[in-house]
């Protein structure tokens, strides 16, 4: 695909007036020359977001800006699964989705680097990324700079590194339009948080749809473990997992387990082998 290919930006965001700046500044920058429009998903924000929105509105290189307000989500696929709904009508003009975390920054040539591999037999492709962690001074730098970190891992994540267990962010990925069901529901809403991860491996074991990793570019800058992070809000009480991280990932390993083994991974639930 080439840059006349329209792409709709789909964002889910809750209260982050204080990133969007630059979340929309690294977005114009990756967009620049391509025909591309955004669905900017409102999860019942508190603060400045409307405004901020609104006043992009008027800068954008995007043909459109597409602004809706919801109620909260109780989990984050429910909140990203309205965009993938919304994306439905502009299918047919804006045929490829990118996927973007308010919060975040978009890598410079994750479209130069993607659109080009996306295709009907690589409905989605994804590439490197990197993680940031906060500082003491609140600022988001590279792991080993952050003060006492004496490793060397300095945030990086190729696809080598995430391509067995598809363990990576709809952020880093360009996906086709035509994988969106009829009634949204693209990403797992049975999980409280790695639904992401989950939804790869169905659609990939399942529904046997081909994942293409394009590695040598940073997609994206992804802010890990951000506090307030639609990652990390989410109700402890919807019948699904409690708030314990443990939990969280022995439901995702016996989800992912019962559609394709794990690598690396036993067979049966770990805390049954001792029975």
């Amino acid at each position: 695909m080439d840059s006349s290919t329209g792409i709709q930006v789909l964002i889910s965001s809750h209260d982050c007036e204080s990133y969007l700046n630059d979340c929309f500044n690294s977005i114009e920058t990756a967009f620049n020359g391509y025909n591309w429009m955004m669905i900017f998903c409102d999860d019942a924000s508190t603060d400045n977001t409307e405004s901020i929105v609104n006043t992009y509105k008027t800068t954008t290189s995007a043909n459109n800006v597409v602004y809706q307000k919801f109620e909260k989500a109780s989990i984050v696929g429910k909140a990203k699964n309205r965009g993938c709904l919304l994306s439905r009508t502009y299918k047919d003009d804006y045929p490829v989705i990118c996927f973007m975390d308010s919060d975040d920054t978009m890598g410079a040539q994750r479209i130069s680097g993607l659109l080009p591999e996306l295709s009907e037999d690589s409905p989605i492709v994804f590439g490197d990324f990197i993680e940031r962690t906060q500082s003491e001074n609140g600022e988001w730098v590279k792991m080993e700079e952050v003060e006492g970190d004496d490793s060397t891992f300095d945030g990086y994540i190729p696809t080598s590194k995430t391509i067995e267990h598809l363990t990576f962010g709809p952020w880093a990925t360009l996906v086709l339009a035509s994988l969106i069901p009829e009634d949204g529901a693209f990403f797992r809403e049975d999980i409280s948080n790695y639904d992401d991860i989950l939804t790869w491996w169905t659609i990939h074991y399942r529904d046997e749809v081909a994942i293409k990793a394009v590695s040598g570019f940073i997609t994206h800058y992804h802010k890990l473990n951000r506090e307030g992070s639609l990652f990390d809000i989410f109700n402890p009480n919807d019948g699904l997992n409690n708030d314990s991280s443990e939990n969280i990932m022995l439901d995702l390993w016996k989800k992912k387990t019962a559609i394709h083994p794990v690598p690396g991974y036993p067979d049966e639930d770990p805390a049954e082998e001792g029975e």
